[in-house]
C-alpha cells in the first residue's frame, strides 16, 4: 500500500469520528455558515443557514471589489494590464458560474452582516470594561435594526469592520467601549455558533451529538501566525471546541483555499481542468484580497475507488507564495466618506449625527456601489440639518454645480472613479499582476468561502502543498566565528568551548514547498528534575535572505511554547532526549513533542509572546 493511500486510510478513520462539519466564514462585513454531513460513500452536500433571525427578503448587498477588478481586468485587455494574461486566459465570477450551476439567481443575501451591539459604557466603566465585560445586546440583522431607532446612538454602540483589528499592518483605532479584538470576536463567533446550532436542531444533524461536530473557521491567507491564534482563542472562549479537545477538530481554513475547493467542486462540468493546469483564486472580499495560485494534480479513478466519498479527484499543489493586502470592498466606503468630508467640510461632518451618517453611507453601499459606472451621476439626500449655506465658501460658489436642490448633492461618475474606485481597484490589480509574475514560467460567490471550508473539513488532503509565506527557525548557539560575530555574542558553554549566542538557524526557508505532512524534526538535550517545562521559541522573518541572529532587522519572536515535561524517575540526572517536530505544511504552525517514557503532547495554535493580543 502507497503512503498517500495509508496516509488518506488514517484519515478517513480520523474523520469517522466527526458526522457533521460545521463551516464559519467570519468576514469583515458579513459573516455566514455551512454544513455538511461525512456520510461514507456518498457525495457531499453542503447546506447552508440562511435564516438571520430579522434577515427576511433583505436585498443582496453589493458584489465585492472582484467584480469590478474583473470588468478593468477585460477592459484593460490588451493594454496596461492585458499582456500578463495569454490569450487562453479564461476569467471567471463565481457568481455567474453559481447562477449557471444551480439555475437561479438569488433574490436574498444568504449571509449575515457582522455587526455587534453593545449598551453604550461611559468613562468610568470602561476604566473598570476588564474585570466587568460589557454584554452582547445584537448582532448582525437585529443590531442593524436596533440602530435604526430614534437617539439609539446615545445609548448603544455598534461595532463593525473589527476583524481589521488582526492585521497588523494597518494602524487601526481601539475598538469602543473598551473592547479589544478578542473579546469582540469571541462574543460575535458565540452569537453566530449559538444560531447556527439552533437552525441544525429543526433538522437530520439534531440526530448526533454535538461532540461529533468538526469545525471549520476562514481565515484570510495574509494573517499573521499570531492572528491566527487569536482566532483559535476565539473559537474556544466562543464554545466551538473545549481546550481539551483535539486540535484538529477545529481546522483553520485559508480563505482563498476555501474558494478554490468551492470552485474545484462546483466548476468541474463547467470548466474544464486539465491534469498541471493552473489557477489564479483572487478572493476580494470586503476586508482583504487574497490571492493563491494551484497547480491542478489528476488521480485516476483507480487509485481512489475505495475511499470514502469516492470520486474522480484533483489535488491543488500551490504554485508559488500566495499573497494578499487589506484593500478589500469597505476600504471603497473609506474612500467615500473621505470624499464626504472633503466636499462638506469637517465642521459640517461634526453636526451629522451617527445614524444619519449610517443612512447616507448605506445608500453608497447598496446603491451607488453595486452598479457604478463612471458614465453616470449620482445624487444623494443629505440629512435635513445640513443646509448649503452651513457649506464651505468654495463649495457654495459652485453655483449649485454640485447641487440640485438644498439638501442634494451631486457626485459625478469620474470624480467617484478617481477619489473612491480606483485607488482600491489598483491595488487589487498591482497584487494580481505581482502574483502572476511569481508563477514559473514552466510547460456562488457570497457563499464560496464558507461552503469551500465546509468541503475542507470532509477533504482536508485536497491541498497537498503549501509555499511558506515566511522564514521561520530557532535560537540556538554555535561556534564564534571571530571575522563574523561581535565580541557582545560571545560566551563560554558549559563545557569549555566558545559559542556564539543568539544565532537564528532556519527549519522552513520562505519560498519552500511544503507537503501537507512536512514536518522538521528537532532533539532537544535535557535533565529531567530541573523543571517541569521546556520553553521553546520560535522565531520567523518575511526578509529574502537568511538572518544570522534572532535579534537582526526584520526578525520577531513569533511566539513560545511550554511543552510539559512528565516526572520521569532519573536518579543519575542524565541527560535524555525529547524529540519535537514542528509542523510547517498545515494552516497553523504546530509541534509536536514525543518524551521519553513514549508520552506524546501536540501544541497548536497557542503562540504565547510578546506579540499576543491582548485579551
Amino acid at each position: 500500500m502507497g503512503v498517500s493511500n495509508l496516509q488518506e486510510e488514517q484519515e478517513a478513520r480520523q474523520l469517522s469520528k466527526y458526522k457533521v462539519v460545521i463551516a464559519y466564514d467570519f468576514g469583515t462585513t458579513y459573516s455566514g455558515a455551512a454544513y455538511a454531513f461525512t456520510h461514507p460513500s456518498a457525495a457531499t452536500e453542503v447546506f447552508d443557514i440562511k435564516n438571520w433571525e430579522k434577515h427576511k427578503e433583505a436585498p443582496p448587498p453589493p458584489p465585492s471589489i472582484l467584480k469590478r477588478t474583473i470588468n478593468r481586468v477585460l477592459q484593460y485587455s490588451g493594454t496596461t494590464w492585458g499582456h500578463l494574461f495569454p490569450q487562453s486566459t479564461e476569467i471567471l465570477d463565481i457568481n455567474d458560474i453559481d447562477h449557471k450551476v444551480h439555475n437561479k439567481s438569488i433574490s436574498f443575501y444568504p449571509k449575515v452582516p457582522t455587526l455587534s451591539l453593545y449598551p453604550r459604557l461611559n468613562r468610568k466603566q470602561q476604566k473598570y470594561s476588564h474585570s466587568k465585560r460589557p454584554t452582547l445586546s445584537e448582532w448582525g440583522y437585529d443590531a442593524k435594526m436596533a440602530m435604526l431607532k430614534p437617539n439609539a446612538g446615545k445609548d448603544n454602540v455598534i461595532l463593525s469592520q473589527f476583524k481589521l483589528h488582526l492585521d497588523e499592518s494597518l494602524n487601526r483605532p481601539p475598538l469602543e467601549n473598551g473592547l479589544t479584538p478578542l473579546q469582540a470576536i469571541t462574543d460575535y463567533l458565540t452569537a453566530l455558533h449559538q444560531h447556527t446550532l439552533q437552525e441544525l436542531s429543526h433538522g437530520f444533524a439534531n440526530n448526533y451529538h454535538p461532540d461529533t461536530f468538526r469545525y471549520c473557521l476562514t481565515v484570510p491567507a495574509v494573517w499573521s501566525d499570531k492572528a491566527k491564534s487569536l482566532m483559535r482563542q476565539a473559537a474556544i472562549q466562543a464554545g466551538l471546541i473545549s481546550p481539551y479537545d483535539p486540535a484538529d477538530r477545529l481546522i483553520l481554513v485559508l480563505e482563498p483555499e476555501a474558494a478554490a475547493l468551492y470552485c474545484e467542486e462546483t466548476m468541474a462540468d463547467q470548466v474544464q481542468l486539465d491534469n498541471e493546469n493552473r489557477i489564479m483564486i483572487c478572493d476580494a472580499g470586503g476586508g482583504t484580497v487574497d490571492l493563491i495560485v494551484f497547480q491542478v494534480n489528476l488521480i485516476k479513478n483507480s487509485e481512489n475507488s475505495g475511499l470514502p466519498n469516492a470520486r474522480s479527484k484533483r489535488e491543488l499543489k500551490e504554485v508559488t507564495k500566495g499573497m494578499g493586502e487589506s484593500c478589500g470592498s469597505v476600504f471603497l466606503d473609506n474612500n467615500f466618506h473621505e470624499l464626504l468630508k472633503t466636499k462638506l467640510g469637517i465642521h459640517v461632518m461634526d453636526k451629522i449625527t451617527p445614524r444619519e451618517m449610517n443612512t447616507m453611507m448605506d445608500y453608497f453601499i447598496e446603491t451607488i456601489k453595486p452598479e457604478f459606472d463612471e458614465a453616470d451621476d449620482y445624487y444623494l439626500e443629505l440629512p435635513r440639518s445640513v443646509k448649503v449655506k452651513d457649506l464651505p465658501s468654495d463649495v457654495r460658489k459652485l453655483d449649485y454645480d454640485g447641487f440640485l436642490d438644498d439638501g442634494i448633492l451631486q457626485f459625478s461618475g469620474k470624480e467617484l472613479q478617481k477619489e473612491v474606485f480606483d485607488p482600491v481597484v489598483n491595488k487589487v490589480l498591482t497584487l494580481i499582476e505581482c502574483q502572476y509574475k511569481q508563477i514559473p514560467d514552466e510547460e456562488r460567490a457570497a457563499l464560496a468561502v464558507v461552503r469551500g471550508a465546509t468541503y475542507f473539513g470532509v477533504y482536508p488532503r485536497t491541498v497537498i502543498s503549501r509555499i511558506s509565506r515566511r522564514t521561520y527557525g530557532i535560537n540556538i548557539r554555535k561556534a564564534f566565528d571571530e571575522k563574523l560575530d561581535p565580541i557582545s555574542k560571545r560566551v563560554i558553554a558549559m563545557d569549555g568551548c566558545v559559542k556564539c549566542k543568539n544565532r537564528f538557524v532556519p527549519f522552513v526557508k520562505k519560498n519552500d514547498e511544503l507537503p501537507l505532512e512536512h514536518s522538521i524534526r528537532k532533539d532537544f538535550g535535557i535533565f529531567l528534575g530541573e523543571g517541569s517545562f521546556i520553553n521553546f521559541s520560535l522565531y520567523a522573518t518575511e526578509n529574502d535572505e537568511i538572518p544570522r541572529y534572532i535579534d537582526s532587522p526584520g526578525v520577531q519572536c513569533i511566539g513560545w511554547i511550554r511543552i510539559p515535561v512528565p516526572n520521569i524517575p532519573n536518579p543519575k540526572k542524565e541527560l535524555v532526549v525529547i524529540i519535537t517536530r514542528m509542523h510547517f505544511g498545515q494552516t497553523e504552525v504546530y509541534i509536536e513533542a514525543e518524551l521519553p517514557n513514549g508520552e506524546k503532547h501536540e501544541i497548536r495554535g497557542i503562540f504565547d509572546a510578546i506579540d499576543k493580543y491582548d485579551s
